[in-house]
């Protein structure tokens, strides 16, 4: 245990002093800040408005139904009606931008184009004071007309309405998931290069001089895992705080459970990923090789965050009830699952499980081609032959 805690405390040292930890660390605060951040001072809650004249004939029952169609439309959309004498003056008014359209006279008149939402307005409008003008040329009241073209909406009855705290719990847990694909993939890799650096300098051959590969192997992933975790839970500490401080977004109840388990299966997957970014690395001689011999790692975690965004949108699929149980993609896919309370006690028990058995056989596997190839120092190393080595 004493030369496993002084390798732990080595890749401490030594990974915190580096360059690229501080660089990784100011490029990933950034961009939790802006996520906290940006949303409230991006958001207009606000109405959109458009500035809209009506011209020539039925202009002054065109210009009240515009206002009533926006808000039956959207009520954060209004319509300011302005009168204009004819269409010569609506084109100057577009023209020089005080109006973003003008209507009259069986035309729009727009300077470059008309958005979706202002021409439904626009369009409905009309054709609801045409049709209500030839019914009551044919005797319809203009009551009775009225009601038949613009009816109460109906009402929606939700049987199972999703709540603004559900929705946001989810989004948290979205956005814990990004962070936690971010940790894994970065750190693991961290494993990897450590491993083959000290290939490459030949430190290596001194340690396995004090120490057997299996306690260099497991101090190397300890240090560098606690160092993750330390991160991770700054972020989100930082990142909670910031937002809660901004008010830019509004933090569930449940925010506290959610980051915990984000941490936790931090814990799980780091230990899996670790391993295999480990093996990754004993089995390559020099840094330039490790592209190839963890973009099989890359794939899977690339693949499983893939497996995660689908289940954001479709907790209850196939692939969500897949990946829940493959280990490579259980951490990020479970706690999207449980935020929607897909998943009961026993699915979480269980994945959990296969993902602790994963991480045992990844230990032995890592431990053996670490041990096979530690001292390989020419060229790629195979996996059959790292683990006949070993």
């Amino acid at each position: 245990m004493l030369v496993i805690r002084l390798v732990a405390g080595r890749e401490l040292r030594e990974r915190v002093r580096s360059k690229a930890f501080r660089i990784s660390c100011g490029v990933s605060l950034a961009f939790i800040l802006a996520v906290a951040i940006l949303p409230g001072v991006l958001s207009d809650d606000g109405p959109t408005t458009y500035d809209v004249g009506v011209f020539g004939q039925g202009a002054e029952q065109l210009g009240d139904r515009l206002p009533v169609v926006a808000g039956q439309l959207d009520d954060n959309l209004a319509i300011n009606v302005r009168p204009v004498a004819d269409a010569a003056e609506a084109e100057r008014l577009v023209q020089a931008g005080d109006l973003d359209a003008a209507v009259g006279d069986n035309r729009i008149v727009v300077d470059e184009e008309l958005g979706d939402r202002l021409e439904f307005v626009v369009q409905e409008a009309n054709r609801q004071v045409v049709a209500e003008a030839t019914l009551s040329g044919a005797g319809v009241p203009r009551d009775v007309a009225g009601r038949v073209l613009m009816p109460q909406p109906l009402e929606v009855q939700a049987l199972d309405p999703e709540s603004d705290e559900d929705t946001a719990k989810e989004g948290l847990v979205f956005f814990g998931t990004i962070l936690l694909y971010g940790q894994l993939l970065g750190f693991g890799y961290w494993v990897a290069s450590g491993v083959v650096e000290e290939k490459a300098s030949r430190v290596v051959e001194i340690l396995l001089a004090k120490a057997r590969p299996g306690q260099l192997l497991a101090g190397k992933v300890i240090g560098i895992g606690l160092l993750g975790l330390v991160q991770l839970v700054a972020f989100v500490v930082i990142g909670l705080l910031t937002a809660q401080l901004t008010g830019s977004v509004d933090l569930p109840p449940e925010t506290v459970p959610v980051a915990v388990q984000v941490v936790l299966w931090f814990v799980l997957g780091f230990a899996l990923y670790s391993c295999l970014f480990a093996v990754g690395g004993a089995m390559a001689s020099r840094v330039e090789e490790l592209q190839s011999t963890t973009t099989p790692l890359t794939f899977l975690a690339v693949a499983s965050l893939f497996a995660a965004m689908n289940t954001g949108g479709n907790p209850t699929g196939q692939i969500a009830e897949i990946a829940t149980f493959v280990p490579f993609s259980a951490p990020m896919v479970l706690p999207i699952r449980i935020a929607a309370g897909e998943v009961g006690l026993g699915t979480v028990l269980l994945a959990v499980a296969i993902v602790l058995i994963s991480i045992v056989a990844a230990m032995v596997l890592a431990a053996r081609v670490y041990a096979g190839g530690a001292l390989h120092l020419r060229g790629q190393l195979g996996l059959r032959k790292a683990l006949r080595a070993g």
